[in-house]
């Protein structure tokens, strides 16, 4: 697997493929393909990888929530939540 640029998060990185072009939200579709493949998503302030977690919504949200964590024992353990996409906003009727 070929690293990418990362995009600074504070001292967390995402790489770029897991967000939706323009935006910090995340894109759904490789997240899931790296999920499945037990692929990193990132890398961790402590310098490890991040791996995905299965994305969530909590209750009385209207989007999914993306966890990653940086595992020990190579990891720090540090986990962190991304959001997706936000939904599309309705237009009021005159």
């Amino acid at each position: 697997m070929n690293q990418q640029a990362l995009i600074p998060d504070g001292r967390v990185r995402i790489w770029p493929r897991f967000r939706l072009s323009g935006s910090r939200a995340i894109n759904a579709a490789p997240w899931m393909d790296a999920l499945s493949r037990n692929e990193p998503v990132g890398n961790c302030r402590c310098g490890a990888h991040l791996w995905p977690g299965q994305p969530y919504t909590p209750i009385g949200a209207n989007r999914q929530w993306y966890p990653a964590t940086c595992k020990p024992p190579a990891g720090c353990g540090h986990q962190l939540a991304a959001a997706g996409p936000a939904p599309t906003r309705r237009r009021k009727s005159r």
